[in-house]
């Protein structure tokens, strides 16, 4: 790959990559929990100003988003801001899960089958689980009725160990958290931010990514103080020749 990038131009290289937008709209309407979204005018054209504004009011760890250490309390570590710009992307592991049922756990089995046939997952690695949770994102969504945000499968704390043993640098998943709904301790949470594991949910268009072989950039905001971040997240995947 690196000898590629010195005998072509960056763009060049480029060529042979596929971007897939694995970010959701930030919207009106969006699957959320109870903390309000707004994108309120500021500026308009049509009201005799000379540009067009908004002002946006949103949650940290609103639509697809990152965690930093910090969002789990008591954990001491970097904020979004301090965390280091190379642990944001990197080679990148998807695991097809849509066979769990609501609500149901990965199990360290499920991670093990899936290396069986993959390739064992390596140290520094960015591991996204895909449940197809992504087709009931809807919007409008409804305050009242909100399916994306109920039910959802999620990792056992051994899964989430034994990913920790491998040492990845972030785990992710298409669904609001990397705990099952089911699981109110979010054991997954308190196994991987004490010990700087990154953490990415609401991934979108993971059926579009490779079990290997992609790239993911996930860049968040520069918060400071921030205990996560709404993500513009990409993955490279090579074009199939």
């Amino acid at each position: 790959m690196f000898t590629s990038v010195i005998e072509l131009s960056v763009s060049e290289f480029l060529k042979g990559y596929e971007i897939v937008d694995l970010s959701h709209v930030l919207e009106d309407g969006m699957p959320r929990p109870q903390v309000p979204y707004g994108h309120i005018l500021w500026k308009s054209y049509d009201r005799g100003d000379a540009f067009n504004t908004f002002m946006i009011l949103v949650f940290e760890h609103a639509g697809t988003h990152v965690d930093a250490p910090i969002h789990l309390g008591g954990v001491e570590g970097p904020s979004i801001a301090e965390v280091s710009l190379s642990n944001w992307m990197g080679d990148c592991c998807v695991l097809d899960m849509k066979g769990k049922k609501e609500g149901e756990l990965v199990s360290v089995d499920d991670i093990r089958e899936w290396e069986a046939a993959h390739g064992q997952i390596g140290e520094d690695e960015m591991v996204l689980f895909n449940y197809g949770w992504q087709s009931r994102w809807k919007v409008p969504s409804g305050v009242e009725n909100q399916p994306f945000l109920r039910d959802f499968p999620g990792l056992s704390e051994g899964a989430a160990m034994l990913l920790a043993d491998r040492g990845v640098k972030l785990v992710g998943a298409d669904a609001p958290s990397i705990d099952s709904y089911n699981d109110p301790e979010e054991l997954a949470h308190k196994v991987l931010l004490p010990k700087q594991i990154l953490v990415m949910e609401n991934v979108a268009n993971l059926d579009r990514v490779p079990p290997r072989g992609a790239f993911l950039i996930a860049l968040p905001l520069k918060i400071g103080e921030g205990t996560g971040s709404p993500v513009r997240a990409v993955a490279l995947v090579p074009r199939q020749s």
